[in-house]
């Protein structure tokens, strides 16, 4: 209501109890008028006005109010009928936020259809099976980006970090990174979390609502248009009636709710710019007054760290862990049972116990590679199943090429609909295409690798294999090229473009369409461009090179898959690739030898000499030098005394572990790659040796116990008791021990909660590990054939450590937050009150803040049910 405007007693009265009301809310949580400004993003003078009784909010404005202060409930709804009684015209307004509920009614049934058809390479007869029939969930493990072994697939055969179910993987930070390797599930995971968020959303569960959009739509728009257009596009063909409007986005999607947005393909962004510029509009967000709209899930191959740096140290980071081998019959069983065979349970049992596919099992781990090996089987079970990655894809390629002529073939002609009429020559010349499209499809593949904006149709129109013939109008010979490319099975519409189903499929067709000499001059441009000298000054070279001497540096991680089927084709100069291999395994060290491992671990056939080549590298690094040696004696010898102080042991510590004990055990985590047991001795010595056990002993007994080697466990028992090392050693090895499921491992992380010689911070984060445990111990689900255990209390003095946890202001404040999330599985009225305090401590940041209100409420709330039922 405009200023000055006659108000009727009722009317004023209202207002000004508003105005009072709202100014209560503000100052009972200590916010200035600027601050609730910037939270809410409206002018401060449009605050104080409405504080002040001068002016009444519409409704828009008074939503913002009522979300940024975290007013939910009977009070909001006082509040919205207060502003009613005074300007019962911005009921209009109420009607346009009830068209936006059916916008988002409509939008979720969309969006839950395009999320369970995922598509999905597929040459069978008959329909794709839904995702939901076949989707296996896989597990995730929690990683640091700035750790040595971020981005290496030996970091996942142990680092004592606990698996968690992927639905578990999405916690509340604002921020959160999702990646895994070549088909390794990225795509399939968010169009589940899509499918289940909406779900809660459905049942008023949740407080956001997911969106799902391509990185490549961050590229082209602003945010809230590419967001908008990335649906539109995508839901169209799923039942989407009206077109979602941009400004659907810039409020929340209901009143004390976010955005989800999950962003598919960040790595498929070929340029390295476009992709920090979709990062950094992404951090921006994050740090504006718009940041209580979203919340961001990332999925991307592993990129390097520093295209990350933007978003800032307060993100969540992930790794997606690929089948385990009990997986891999459960997933064969899903297929089987979505592609009709008699008895999946039995054929899935055959088919993983096969001989055939015991050798290649480990291919199959990602799921990618399982949804082509499932059908190749099903479609000639007594056909021997190929033996590398490269051969998977040539096999199922053409299974793909021969069903799509199947289907053009003469005696159907349902592909050339609408070319008839033109007559026999015109129907020859669509075969033609048809027959060729492979060759045209490579070509497209390369052409998008160098420039991803190639138009599909067009280029194939350039080319004589595909050439219109002249009496065809031009419109109807695009749209036969179109739903050719369409029906290869290979590519599929995405916003408004043709675009491969998955960038693997990609770098599959592109390598194969290289020819021989083309694919050796690649090859050897990707190994000889990684051979540098090394230049920096000693004074400022923390990387242990040496000044002028040659290393090699291994390339993108964007180009390892792409080399690897260059090199599994086989078609190429086999003896200057091999000789170029085999120089990068004799003296390309650690780097060149972790690059040949992470091929083998891809699937990439090598040849067996580059393989004994890297084996043997690797057990060279894997030693102790000379000067080692001398230095270990002397540390044992004269310079020591029989009781030696524990000043001078740790100091002779450091000076073993700086030579090169990161490179030992990454070495010895190498081996492991290439099957090699030898990496499991050498890590068991590392591991046990005095010297080195308080620097890397406890994560390199965690990867032993990992990979099934007993004597991690034991290792792991006598370093949590040894009270010669720091407490956060111990902490760790006791933790990992009982991520092992070692009932050890909970006794020692007990004594280490209780011991008062611990400094407080370990005490504490000893008693958060221990509530971590209970309460994934409290959500296993009990074993169809055994008895399921309860999981053990927490005992008080554990209690008292996760609240001095959650007080304690120099953790974060989401590690914080999780102790009270902790706390409440075991004292539910306890963390109920320092829900309360936390809501109200201004050392954390506001959305912490908010988030413990939200807990606090809901849990008033349900105490307040139970109370009046008792």
């Amino acid at each position: 209501m405009a200023n000055g405007e006659v108000l009727t007693p009722q009317q004023a009265l209202a207002r000004a109890r508003l105005g009072t009301l709202l100014g209560d809310a503000r100052q009972a949580r200590r916010w200035s008028v600027k601050e609730l400004a910037s939270r809410a993003g409206i002018a401060a003078g449009a605050i104080s006005n409405t504080e002040n009784g001068k002016s009444t909010p519409n409704f828009a404005t008074l939503d913002a109010l009522l979300t940024a202060l975290g007013i939910e409930g009977q009070e909001r709804a006082e509040l919205e009928s207060l502003r009613d009684q005074v300007a019962p015209h911005t009921r209009l307004v109420k009607a346009r936020a009830e068209s936006q509920n059916r916008l988002l009614h409509d939008y979720a049934a969309a969006a839950r259809e395009a999320a369970r058809h995922h598509p999905h390479p597929f040459f069978l007869h008959g329909a794709a099976p839904s995702l939901t029939d076949v989707h296996w969930g896989q597990q995730a493990v929690q990683v640091d980006p700035n750790s040595p072994d971020d981005g290496n697939p030996a970091a996942l055969l142990g680092a004592g970090q606990r698996p968690l179910p992927t639905t578990e993987a999405l916690t509340e930070q604002q921020v959160c990174v999702i990646t895994a390797g070549p088909g390794g599930g990225k795509s399939s995971l968010l169009r589940v979390w899509l499918d289940r968020g909406l779900d809660r959303w459905a049942d008023a569960e949740a407080e956001e609502m997911p969106v799902l959009v391509p990185a490549e739509s961050l590229v082209k728009h602003t945010f809230g248009k590419a967001l908008a257009t990335a649906v539109n596009e995508h839901l169209r063909p799923h039942g989407l009636l009206d077109d979602v409007p941009a400004e659907l986005f810039t409020r929340p999607p209901r009143a004390g709710a976010r955005w989800l947005v999950l962003v598919d393909g960040l790595d498929e962004v070929t340029s390295a710019t476009a992709r920090r510029d979709i990062v950094g509009a992404l951090a921006a967000l994050t740090k504006s007054h718009h940041a209580h709209l979203f919340r961001f899930v990332i999925a991307a191959r592993p990129l390097a760290t520093r295209e990350f740096r933007a978003l800032g140290p307060d993100v969540a980071w992930y790794r997606l862990l690929p089948f385990s081998p009990e997986d891999l019959e459960q997933v064969a069983c899903r297929w089987f049972g979505a592609l009709g065979l008699p008895e999946p349970e039995l054929a899935a049992e055959r088919f993983t116990r096969d001989p055939a596919f015991r050798r290649i099992a480990d291919l199959a781990r990602t799921p990618l590679m399982a949804a082509m090996l499932c059908q190749l089987h099903v479609d000639s079970p007594d056909r021997e199943l190929p033996t590398s990655r490269g051969q998977i894809y040539r096999q199922f390629t053409e299974r793909l090429h021969e069903r799509q002529c199947a289907a053009a073939s003469p005696g159907t002609r349902q592909r050339h609909a609408g070319l008839e009429r033109h007559g026999p020559a015109v129907l020859d010349r669509a075969e033609h295409t048809l027959e060729r499209l492979p060759e045209l499809i490579g070509l497209l593949a390369a052409e998008r690798r160098r420039d991803e904006t190639v138009s599909a149709v067009g280029l194939l129109e350039s080319q004589p294999a595909a050439q219109r013939p002249a009496m065809v109008p031009s419109g109807e010979w695009r749209a036969f090229l179109e739903a050719s490319l369409l029906g290869s099975g290979l590519l599929t519409l995405r916003a408004g473009r043709i675009v491969f189903l998955h960038q693997t499929l990609l770098e599959y067709c592109a390598a194969r369409h290289a020819s021989p000499q083309a694919r050796t001059a690649e090859l050897a441009r990707l190994l000889a461009k990684g051979w540098s000298r090394h230049w920096v000054l000693p004074v400022a070279d923390a990387s242990g090179r040496r000044f002028g001497l040659r290393y090699w540096n291994p390339p993108g991680r964007e180009e390892e898959s792409y080399f690897g089927f260059l090199l599994d084709d086989g078609e190429h100069d086999a003896t200057a690739v091999i000789k170029e291999l085999e120089r990068l395994a004799n003296r390309g060290g650690l780097e060149g030898c972790e690059f040949l491992a992470d091929q083998y671990e891809l699937g990439t056939e090598l040849p067996s000499s580059v393989t004994r080549a890297v084996t043997d590298t690797l057990l060279r690094l894997c030693r102790i030098g000379r000067f080692e040696l001398w230095k270990a004696k002397v540390a044992r010898g004269r310079w020591i005394p029989d009781d030696p102080d524990p000043d001078i042991e740790r100091m002779f510590a450091r000076i073993l572990s700086s030579f090169a004990t990161d490179d030992r055990v990454q070495a010895a985590t190498t081996l492991l790659l290439l099957r090699d047991r030898r990496g499991l001795d050498i890590l068991t010595e590392l591991a046990r040796s005095p010297y080195l056990s308080g620097v890397c002993g406890p994560a390199v007994a965690a990867r032993l116990a990992t990979a099934g080697d007993k004597n991690g466990g034991e290792i792991l028992a006598a370093q949590a008791q040894d009270t010669g090392l720091k407490a956060e050693k111990r902490l760790k090895a006791a933790g990992f021990l009982a991520e092992l499921g070692d009932d050890r491992g909970v006794e020692l992380l007990t004594r280490l909660a209780h011991d008062e010689d611990v400094p407080h911070r370990q005490r504490a984060e000893a008693a958060l590990w221990l509530a971590d445990l209970h309460h994934h111990a409290a959500e296993k689900p009990a074993h169809p054939n055994a008895d399921h255990q309860p999981a053990a209390p927490l005992d008080p003095v554990g209690q008292d450590a996760l609240v001095a946890f959650a007080y304690d202001r120099t953790w974060r404040g989401s590690s914080r937050l999780r102790a009270v999330r902790l706390l409440a599985g075991v004292d539910e009225a306890r963390a109920r009150e320092v829900y309360a305090e936390l809501s109200n401590d201004a050392t954390l940041r506001w959305r912490h803040r908010l988030s413990a209100r939200r807990a606090a409420a809901r849990r008033t709330l349900a105490h307040g049910r139970l109370g009046a039922i008792g």
